[in-house]
């Protein structure tokens, strides 16, 4: 590889070599008289491939960088031609022994006298690195600076785990030995990176346009089945910070590989089992979700690492409220780190205990043992972690809390327990651990779920319908495994008939060079049980022809997989029927709904939003990145449907008002004061669950519901500018395009966030009023808060925690009571503030961390505003 250089590295030389480089560019000055005449002598390989010389009159110097860009056209070389009153006579290059010589005046045509300091630009470029010689006539010619193509390194390390961060290391651009000289004042010299790999397999990061300006790209290695060599580059060009040589000193650094290898890997199912859980068969649900993860993890890994395991935990707590001390015994390991075929065995034994749901809702506690159970496993060396935890309320015991405020009577915070074991740490490095979470149900605290799902680089679910536990359940394990969901549908494949007939059937695709399809079929919605088999069949041109396949049956659910799928494919989709029966004949309803379906794959379609979480008001930005290995797929057609609240939490609680919290509840499983109240809400607006809403026609900003690939790079974008309510947004999207070979694929993607409500300083209403007699015999007045956002949304009841109160030259009278702040279930904030004539009593209250406006409380009660 060469390795570009100019020599020596200072301004002002007579002669210059420029080496290996395939472009270089000069900028001197001249001092030339009336009618006289300067130039210089280049030399480089006669025939030269793409060879392009060019000659610009720039500014008289010294004058101000700005002028740096009055340029004129540029001259070609050797045509010469004419600038102001200056020609450029060039002859013919002379040839000798493979080297060629030009040799270029620049004449002053017009006899009005010298031109001191004339500056003038030489650029070169070539097809191939080459050595040229640039020779300047006498001392009246003195280069300024002199700038050769930059120097492209990379390093990356010889191997990698999969589904880990890797660091792109680019060497520096500038080297010592690539400029001579110094640019004019202002004008600087900056490099970009582009950066592209060969492999089979797909590295979401990286398009044909992956640029960046600093030397370094962190990548995250694809999901593999067996070691997959990945060649990297990179391409360094130079330009300066006029744009002149953007794409003209240029570099590409040679391959440098990385070998990704597959990881041992670790899942652990962590279930709710409060009483709470034994609700409209929230329990049953999730333990069919359980075996049906288990099933697909086993269909995923069939045959690839024997060392791969699985655990399931259950929480609940006897003892109600937080404490420190030892966790509850009721916290049980229901099945041990477990080879995967050992697992399976144990988890579809009829006589497998999930136990039933009994108590109080320990959700910290139910995670640390989780992270414990990884952790004491072994030695962590090159593991995958997968914790998914599902729960249907918020915490109300333990002895490790979510929400640090609730880290009461001796507990501790969910993070200071992780911080408080090195080994807990390890096991939650971003880089080996991820940590998806499920909210089941209105009253599980959809905020927290997201926030710690976000926390442990995972993926966090909404799940209203507990008979969609399975597939949220399999949703998260996609994610953990980089596979997808191909669409599914109940009629054939367009093109494709079904020769027997209208069947009640499920169909779906795989492209040619997807490696496995796993499925799970789950009872019909609102059972628990499932009867009967199954049969995958595929389309082998003339008929459906069964797949001879081992079907995992359980009472709650039948699963299986196909591996190798290149070999049947032959270059070709496969087209697949699924039927809840044994034969087309003996066919039972089967909905899409009920079939979970992934394929391992090289082509891989990976939603992102461009935040973690939103505030309402924000606009959110939506991207789905599809790649086949390392192309990116272009044209493809990427529909989003969206399921958002449609009404905000806070809202629908203040307008509550002081309702009576009288909502059933089991004494088993002690409410919280905030489930309560959504109890009591959903009782009485008679509601099931929070109104939800589906909007159609025009999602995005720009009217339409479909995301778009701008520049041609796998890439599809768009803007959704109407988060307007407080809650969970779902979005499903449905992909539909054709592979680099032109063969049709499909993918089904979900992903959820949580927004809250963005208090406006502004619309917040402030009411300050003067009490009468306080009992302390100090002035009195009541401040009461109301925090909206820009469109009157109020944070609602329940958030004292995010509402915090500062006051100067005054006294809060719970506080000269020693009693707690006093919680209003109206969605106001309030405090009674104390003082004396001769006080001037301040507040400044941070609401959901929005400053609002400081209260001066004698101005409020005249009547002012701050």
């Amino acid at each position: 590889m060469s390795v570009p250089s100019v020599s020596p590295i200072t301004a002002n030389q007579p002669n210059y070599t420029i080496s290996d480089s395939s472009a270089f560019v000069a900028v001197f000055e001249a001092d030339i008289n009336a009618l006289d005449e300067q130039g210089f002598t280049l030399t480089y390989p006669d025939g030269l491939p793409g060879l392009s010389l060019s000659l610009v009159h720039m500014t008289q110097t010294p004058e101000p960088a700005s002028t740096y860009i009055g340029r004129t056209a540029p001259v070609p070389l050797p045509a010469g031609g004419n600038v102001s009153h200056y020609s450029v006579p060039v002859s013919q290059p002379s040839v000798s022994g493979g080297t060629a010589t030009l040799s270029v005046n620049i004449n002053e045509s017009s006899g009005n006298g010298s031109a001191p300091q004339e500056r003038w630009e030489l650029r070169a470029s070539a097809d191939v690195p080459a050595t040229w010689t640039l020779s300047l006539s006498s001392g009246n010619v003195e280069v300024n600076w002199l700038a050769v193509d930059p120097v492209a390194t990379l390093t990356v390390p010889a191997h990698a785990l999969e589904l880990q961060p890797v660091d792109l290391n680019a060497g520096g651009a500038v080297s010592t030995h690539t400029v001579a000289g110094a640019l004019p004042s202002g004008i600087t010299l900056a490099a970009e990176y582009q950066w592209s790999y060969t492999g089979a397999a797909p590295v979401l990061e990286i398009t044909t346009d992956t640029k960046t300006t600093t030397p370094a790209l962190t990548i995250h290695t694809p999901g593999v089945y067996e070691p997959v060599p990945l060649d990297f580059t990179v391409a360094t060009s130079l330009t300066d910070s006029a744009g002149f040589y953007t794409d003209l000193l240029r570099s590409t650094s040679a391959p440098a590989r990385t070998t990704v290898a597959q990881r041992v890997q670790d899942i652990v199912l962590v279930l709710d089992r409060s009483g709470s859980m034994a609700s409209e068969n929230r329990f049953e649900n999730a333990k069919t979700a359980c075996r049906v993860l288990i099933h697909l993890f086993d269909g995923l890994r069939e045959n690839l690492n024997t060392d791969d395991r699985v655990a399931v935990i259950a929480f609940e707590d006897e003892v109600a409220g937080f404490r420190g001390g030892a966790p509850s015994s009721r916290i049980q390991t229901l099945l041990p780190l477990t080879p995967l075929p050992a697992a399976v065995a144990a988890i579809d034994d009829p006589a497998f205990d999930f136990g039933v749901p009994g108590t109080n809702t320990p959700i910290g506690d139910g995670l640390i043992a989780a992270i414990d159970l990884l952790a004491a496993s072994g030695t962590i060396t090159d593991q995958r972690f997968t914790i998914i935890m599902c729960t249907d309320g918020l915490e109300n015991s333990g002895t490790t809390a979510l929400v640090p405020s609730s880290a009461v009577n001796g507990a501790i915070s969910f993070q200071d327990a992780v911080n408080s074991r090195p080994a807990r740490r390890a096991v939650l490095d971003s880089g080996r651990c991820k940590l998806s979470t499920i909210a089941l149900g209105p009253t599980a605290d959809q905020n927290v779920l997201n926030q710690l799902a976000n926390f442990g680089a995972g993926r966090f679910a909404l799940v209203s319908n507990p008979s969609e536990l399975a597939q949220s359940f399999g949703e998260m394990l996609a994610n953990a495994q980089t596979v997808n969901l191909p669409v599914k549908q109940t009629t054939p494949t367009t093109g494709v008939p079904d020769p027997d007939g209208a069947v009640p059937a499920v169909y779906l695709s795989t492209e040619p060079d997807a490696d496995r399809l796993v499925l799970a079929v789950t009872p019909p919605d609102g059972e628990t049980l499932f009867t009967g088999t199954i049969q995958l069949a595929r389309w082998d041109g003339s008929s459906y022809l069964p797949e001879p396949i081992t079907i995992l049956s359980t009472a709650s659910d039948r699963a299986a997989s196909v591996a190798k799928l290149p070999a049947l494919a032959q270059g070709e989709p496969i087209h697949w029927r699924v039927i809840h029966g044994s034969g087309p004949s003996t066919a039972e309803p089967l909905t899409p709904g009920q079939v979970l379906a992934y394929v391992d794959l090289h082509l891989l379609a990976d939603i992102q939003l461009d935040r973690s979480a939103y505030l309402t008001g924000d606009r959110m930005n939506l991207t789905v990145r599809i790649r086949q290995d390392d192309k990116p797929i272009t044209g493809a057609t990427v529909k989003a449907v969206l399921d958002a609240p449609a009404v905000g939490l806070g809202e629908q609680l203040t307008a509550l008002g002081a309702v009576p919290t009288d909502a059933a509840h089991d004494d088993r499983d002690e409410p919280t004061w905030m489930e309560a109240r959504i109890g009591t809400l959903l009782a009485h607006r008679k509601w099931h669950q929070l109104p939800r809403n589906c909007p159609t026609g025009g999602l995005f900003v720009d009217g339409t519901d479909e995301l778009s690939d701008p520049d041609g790079n796998g890439n599809y974008t768009n803007t959704f500018a109407q988060v307007l309510k407080e809650g969970t947004y779902t979005w499903h999207l449905s992909v539909t395009g054709q592979d680099t070979n032109g063969n049709t694929f499909t993918r089904q993607l979900s992903t959820s966030t949580f927004a809250g409500v963005k208090v406006d300083r502004k619309a917040t209403k402030i009411k300050v009023t003067r009490l009468h007699n306080d009992p302390s015999g100090l002035l009195a007045a009541l401040v009461v808060i109301t925090p909206q956002d820009a469109r009157g949304e109020d944070l609602g009841p329940g958030k004292d925690d995010s509402v915090i109160w500062s006051l100067s030259d005054g006294t809060f009278q719970h506080v000269l009571q020693h009693q707690p702040a006093p919680v209003q279930t109206d969605g106001t904030y309030q405090r009674v503030v104390l003082y004396t004539n001769r006080q001037s009593p301040a507040l400044v209250v941070r609401a959901a961390k929005v400053v609002l406006p400081t209260i001066d409380v004698r101005k409020r009660l005249q009547g002012f505003t701050d």
